[in-house]
Parts: C-alpha cells; sequence; structure tokens
C-alpha cells in the first residue's frame, strides 16, 4: 500500500490544481468542452504521481457527450504547437490507454492575459463614466429638462374644473341645510341653481332684487362659479 499523503503535501496538491483550473477557465484561446474535459481528467489525476488514464468512454460517459468529441478535445490541449496546449500525453503500446498529465507552461502567460483584461475593462468603464459627466457637465438641460413652468401655465385653468376621482361628481352640490340658517336666511340648494343660459335671466331676476348684482349673478352663472353662499350674498 501506498503512504498516505501528509497535510502539507494534500495542500500542495490541491493548490496545484486549483492553480491550472483557475488558468484554464481563464484561457480565451480553449473551447468550453475543452474546461469540461480538462476538469473531469483533472479529477482522476493521481495525487503522487500527478497522472491520469480515464478512458475516452468514461469521460464522455461523465460529460454526457460523444466519443469522438472527448477525443478531439483531447487532441487539442495535447498539441504542444495548436495554442492550446495544457496536456501530455503517453502510452505503452497503441492498444493502451492514454496516461495523462498537466503542464503549466503557459500558466502565468494566461494570468497575465486575464490581468490585461481586467485593466482594459476597468478604464473603459471609468471612460465611460468620464464621458457621461462630461455631458452632464456641458450639455446639463439635455441630461435633465425642465418643464415645469410649462405643465403649470398648460393646466393651470383646467384643474379647477376637474372633479377628483374619490369624490362623488355632485359633492359642490351638497351644502349643510344649517349652513345659512342663523339669522332664519334662506338657503339655495345647488340643485336649484339652473344650468342653461337661457334659464339665467328669469331665475336671477326672480331670486336677485338689485340690478347692479343680478349682472354679477349673470357673469357667475355663465362661468359656472356661482354657488348658494354667492347667491345668499347678492339677494341680501
Amino acid at each position: 500500500m501506498s503512504e498516505e499523503l501528509s497535510e502539507a503535501e494534500v495542500q500542495s496538491f490541491t493548490s496545484w490544481k486549483l492553480d491550472i483550473l483557475d488558468a484554464m477557465a481563464c484561457d480565451e484561446r480553449l473551447h468550453d468542452i475543452d474546461f469540461r474535459v480538462a476538469f473531469r481528467v483533472m479529477q482522476h489525476i493521481n495525487a503522487r504521481s500527478r497522472d491520469a488514464h480515464p478512458s475516452l468512454e468514461r469521460l464522455a460517459a461523465q460529460l454526457g457527450v460523444h466519443r469522438d468529441t472527448v477525443k478531439r478535445s483531447l487532441g487539442r490541449m495535447c498539441d504542444p504547437n495548436g495554442g492550446r496546449h495544457w496536456l501530455n500525453r503517453t502510452r505503452t503500446n497503441r492498444t493502451a490507454t492514454y496516461f495523462y498529465s498537466f503542464v503549466t507552461d503557459r500558466l502565468n502567460s494566461v494570468f497575465d492575459g486575464k490581468l490585461d483584461r481586467e485593466e482594459k475593462a476597468r478604464e473603459s468603464a471609468q471612460e465611460r463614466k468620464r464621458n457621461k459627466l462630461e455631458v452632464a457637465r456641458v450639455h446639463p438641460r439635455d441630461v435633465a429638462p425642465v418643464h415645469s413652468h410649462e405643465v403649470a401655465a398648460m393646466h393651470s385653468h383646467e384643474v379647477a374644473r376637474v372633479h377628483p376621482k374619490h369624490l362623488p361628481e355632485n359633492y359642490l352640490n351638497r351644502t349643510p341645510s344649517d349652513s345659512c340658517s342663523e339669522g332664519g336666511e334662506d338657503t339655495y340648494p345647488r340643485e336649484s341653481i339652473p344650468t342653461d343660459e337661457t334659464q339665467f335671466g328669469p331665475w336671477v331676476r326672480a331670486k336677485i332684487p338689485d340690478p347692479t348684482k343680478r349682472r354679477e349673478a349673470l357673469r357667475l352663472l355663465r362661468e359656472r362659479k356661482m354657488t348658494p353662499e354667492i347667491l345668499r350674498r347678492l339677494a341680501a
């Protein structure tokens, strides 16, 4: 039986595996299937000899892909001239299973490429932020246009004509029966105020004796501003 690994050896082996897998995940030249195949090979690596000999059929079954897909992927990663060299393979004869071992020749160059891409991404993000701030400084109105005065001018005379949706439409027509009961004065329910202009004249002459106040009452009726309180004041 082989002697068990010490704690330091286990830590060293684990660190070695993670460094290789980390670099391979950042290798922009690898296909996705290549990383998956390499990850499965790594799970078969012997901690002491640091090689593995899984069959193509076993790797294909683990990944759920065709045997030929695994074979092509391993061929790419075992080619020292293909730019994706992460594995070496050897076998004792043509019918034997390959022994695979990982190589770390590209480890530093891949990490350097990852750091370079990260730096470029940070610079690009900072440049976009500077451009946005510059646009906001040069064209503040384009970024945050304000039309408050236009909105106010457009709706100032119309808002008063719109009945609040949470109240009945005839809520202004309701007045307390005793709102002008003090002193025995008459009250004029809103319903009694005419809305047809053909009725304005007769109604004003019947309600308001003063000719000057009649003209005021006619104006208020046409503008739909007559209320029981105003009518009581004009009729007094």
